[in-house]
């Protein structure tokens, strides 16, 4: 099973170390190298190299480490075990108890969903609560005395573990879920597993401390390929859809780096496959039946993708000022040379005024024109004034409406670290634009990509902008991670081969929802990802449409499969694509300021244990027998009062705050040019680890280790034999939000008029939107 070939070498790396574009730690950073138990302490500026202050992790002595981890699809869900012990001479006060902290390193978009720790006299638990509910949480059991959420970053989720004695054992468990990445045709999985120097025991092997286990779930029948060339490998078990592996313990030596899994999917052509969960047993206020379907891209000599029109609208506000606009403008000039001779472009650089690299319009992406752009990036694109957000959009959709190339893909890419006050706008402006039949012969409507960078962007609204353009959103919250994300965008969105897909469910269903609405376009940097839940379930066959550059339209009939359940599986299918719903549900909610809508990803994210911008992950100390009657109280589906549970009361519990970065923005922080970004990792860990005060031993050194049959039965994705025009159909309930349709669709043109507020709020009305006939 394993396509290991030979270990590279086996230098430790640890939280000196940073991320090449590959993702592996070189000599630099201040990030934990992997789950565990960590002595800190802080680095001074010393105003030549730095000025600020860093954060040091030095790592306690490592007795095992435990990663089970399941690929359902496109994302992963990790359980990290291990047991740690702390050498007195990491503690300042000569091995009498003191506080450690307990760090994982993060993917950007990673989420901790729980966390716990044991020891022989105190156990720490945690629970996802709503925002509502953490009001007299101070934290007074990890030393802290103050109601607001410890400060968080990022890349780095860390807690603190108090009084814990030197000699004694600790056992943790952390559980978190980050989406797959996809690189050169193929789901990549990145696993934190480097063991950082001092944390194996003398004498020690990699391969005594570390395991690894790994089960992927697709939704394509038949073997499930996996390769590794980080570690020898073997296969556990494998059937239709489904494959296990572990890494294997007798082969060796193992190298101290991360695990990295790559499990292709490109193949010679457009492949869709479906795959469906009974209805949950169990308390649970949701009945239905959870699907998956997947649209996996042809490999690139395999297709013939579109031209594309594009208008790159770069932000050049004063908070961008220093890195951020420099790996912001490194970035796009890479996007840039990405366009190939048949593409048109522009680049609007914007701060309250608007500067055009070609002011009469879009101009063909010759490379004298491509170094033309380069020079002018570097000219223009420099930090000054405020944010306009609006106008640079209105004049990139009319650029592309007037000057766009004929049966091609119209783009706006929009790169901004500032929240405006009139984002909702925005919104409405652009669903307005989303109405309108593609002008000028450009093949679909305009696609809206946007990137968001640092803390003070709204990345929600980032998020819905590009949820109804049928575009990508990404952030980047740390200076060294703005230009690799940003190029990841635009690399991912360079090859268009199927606009416009929709879906369509013979007998119409009963209460469907689908994530994410409208479908977006398939690339073949990106495969596409619908998941939704509906009443009874899928029937046997569904359809799929859409077009290709050719301009035919392409049509698939996707068998559903049942999935019964596997014992390598424990991830219920509903959970695959839970953050997902969450953050449209939430942008939803404040698009349409709409409480009801907030009250539902209260649910969702108490429900599944999620944390959200309207929940918090919450720390307290408790006892196993607490411990267990909270279980049953949630299993039960009951109402959680952590005060009941924690040692100390309400006072004890800590806010942990596991969202971090991503909010709704800061208009204030925006119009008053304030730095865009979080800072260094060790900078903001900083914050987190605030008191804890260690000698650091030497330990030693590092060695470096639209509609696309023209007919107007098209829905925003969902599809059907309409039988006319459904302006009067739809019923006004609670605002903008429509209603379910009538059975027989057509166009929903007309019926969107009067909603021009509404963005997500066709997920619930889906159930009305297909036909009951193909």
């Amino acid at each position: 099973m394993s396509s290991y070939t030979a270990p590279p070498s086996s230098g430790g790396g640890h939280a000196g170390m940073t991320r090449d574009k590959a993702g592996f730690f070189h000599k630099g950073d201040f990030k934990p190298s992997c789950p565990g138990l960590y002595a800190t302490s802080v680095l001074k500026a010393d105003y030549v190299e730095r000025d600020y202050d860093e954060t040091i992790y030095s790592a306690a002595q490592c007795k095992e480490l435990s990663f089970k981890v399941e690929c359902h699809l496109s994302t992963a869900f990790v359980t990290a075990t291990s047991k740690w012990v702390v050498p007195a001479a990491l503690l300042k006060q000569g091995g009498k108890a003191s506080a450690c902290s307990f760090a994982v390193p993060l993917s950007p978009n990673g989420t901790v969903t729980s966390i716990s720790a044991s020891m022989k006299k105190k156990q720490i638990a945690s629970c996802v609560v709503p925002v509502a509910d953490t009001k007299g949480f101070k934290g007074t059991r990890f030393g802290r005395n103050v109601a607001e959420p410890m400060p968080t970053h990022p890349e780095v989720f860390a807690i603190t573990i108090p009084s814990v004695p030197a000699g004694e054992t600790v056992d943790i468990t952390v559980t978190y879920f980050q989406p797959l990445a996809f690189v050169d045709g193929a789901y990549v999985l990145e696993a934190p597993t480097t063991l950082p120097p001092g944390a194996l025991p003398p004498n020690a092997h990699v391969s005594s401390v570390l395991s690894f286990m790994a089960t992927v779930r697709s939704a394509y029948p038949g073997p499930v390929a996996i390769e590794c060339k980080t570690h020898p490998t073997t296969l556990v078990q494998a059937g239709s859809g489904v494959t296990q592996i572990m890494a294997d313990p007798r082969e060796g030596p193992w190298p101290n780096c991360n695990i990295v899994l790559r499990m292709p999917v490109w193949a010679d052509h457009v492949v869709a496959a479906a795959v469906q969960q009974p209805a949950p047993r169990g308390p649970t206020q949701d009945i239905r039946s959870a699907f998956a379907i997947a649209i996996a891209p042809p490999r690139p000599e395999r297709c013939a993708p579109f031209p594309r029109s594009v208008v790159f609208v770069q932000d050049r506000s004063g908070s961008m000022s220093g890195s951020p606009m420099d790996s912001a403008n490194e970035a796009l000039i890479t996007g840039l040379r990405m366009l190939t001779p048949a593409d048109k472009f522009n680049i609007i650089a914007f701060d309250n005024l608007q500067e055009y690299f070609s002011p009469e319009g879009l101009v063909a992406a010759s490379s004298e024109a491509l170094e033309a752009a380069v020079r002018w990036v570097h000219t223009a694109c420099k930090a000054r004034g405020t944010t306009d957000i609006m106008t640079p959009l209105q004049a990139s959709l009319n650029m592309l409406a007037k000057s766009g190339a004929s049966g091609s893909v119209p783009f706006v890419f929009l790169i901004t670290d500032g929240a405006v006050d009139n984002e909702r706008e925005i919104c409405n402006m652009m669903i307005q634009a989303q109405q309108h039949k593609p002008v000028g012969g450009m093949a679909t409507l305009p696609r809206v990509c946007t990137f968001g960078i640092g803390r003070y962007c709204n990345h929600y609204f980032l998020k819905m902008l590009a949820n109804i353009g049928r575009g990508m959103s990404d952030a980047a919250f740390t200076p060294n991670r703005i230009a690799f994300q940003m190029c990841a965008l635009l690399s991912a969105a360079r090859a268009p081969v199927l606009t416009d897909v929709v879906l369509g469910i013979p007998g119409g269903g009963a209460g469907v929802e689908v994530y994410p609405f409208p479908i977006p376009d398939l690339f073949v940097g990106s495969p596409v990802m619908i998941s939704g839940k509906i009443q009874g379930g899928l029937p046997p066959m569904v359809e799929l449409k859409g077009r290709l550059a050719s301009g035919v339209e392409w049509s698939q009939q996707v068998q559903v499969v049942e999935d019964l359940g596997n014992n390598a599986l424990n991830i219920p299918l509903d959970k695959v694509f839970i953050k997902q719903r969450i953050d449209l549900l939430t942008g939803q909610a404040w698009l349409q300021q709409e409480k009801s809508l907030e009250a539902e990803v209260v649910s969702i994210s108490v429900q599944y244990g999620v944390p959200s911008a309207h929940t918090q992950m919450c720390a307290f100390e408790t006892t196993r027998r607490r411990a267990d009657s909270l279980d049953k109280a949630q299993r039960a589906g009951k109402k959680i009062s952590l005060a009941k549970y924690a040692v100390g009361g309400a006072a004890g519990v800590l806010v942990v705050g596991a969202l971090a970065g991503v909010g709704f923005g800061d208009i204030g922080a925006s119009l008053g040019n304030l730095p865009c970004d979080i800072g260094s990792v060790g900078a903001a860990m900083g914050g987190v680890l605030g008191g804890l005060d260690f000698d650091i031993p030497d330990i030693g050194g590092c060695d470096g280790c639209g509609d696309p049959a023209g007919c107007g039965d098209c829905v925003g994705g969902i599809f059907g034999d309409g039988c006319g025009d459904v302006a009067g159909g739809c019923a006004d309930v609670g605002g903008p939000v429509l209603a379910a349709l009538e059975p027989c669709l057509g166009s929903i043109g007309g019926c969107l008029e009067g909603v021009a507020g509404i963005a997500g709020g066709l997920f619930e009305c889906v159930s009305g939107m297909v036909s009951e006939n193909l």
